[in-house]
């Protein structure tokens, strides 16, 4: 299709869009040089990963890892418990037993 200043409409089909999508959410691009790039609009790419649910970039300080405890095996025996308090107002919870070295090396790297 051609619109009145001869520049072409291209149109992209399904698996192209999430492709495109997938390769930006992978790409350590900003997203208007990544558009720039591949010829296409902002709000073309913002749609298609709306769309196709590709994951938004997270900035790289707010990536953690979430730890669970896990749960007690002998359900009637309390097992032992350590919390540690630095002056800076940080604590760590123990809520099983736990090696009194692990304990020692988190107290002499504070």
């Amino acid at each position: 299709m051609q619109s009145s200043n001869n520049s072409t409409i291209r149109s992209f089909t399904i698996s192209e869009k999430k492709s495109i999508a997938m390769q930006w959410s992978q790409s350590n691009v900003k997203m208007q040089v990544f558009c720039d790039n591949h010829g296409i609009t902002l709000s073309m790419l913002k749609n298609w990963r709306k769309q196709f649910s590709a994951p938004a970039k997270v900035p790289r300080w707010k990536h953690f890892i979430q730890v669970k405890p896990a749960k007690a095996v002998v359900p009637d025996v309390t097992l032992p418990f350590a919390e540690i308090i630095y002056l800076s107002g940080t604590r760590i919870i123990f809520h099983s037993a736990v090696n009194t070295d692990v304990i020692k090396g988190l107290l002499n790297t504070k």
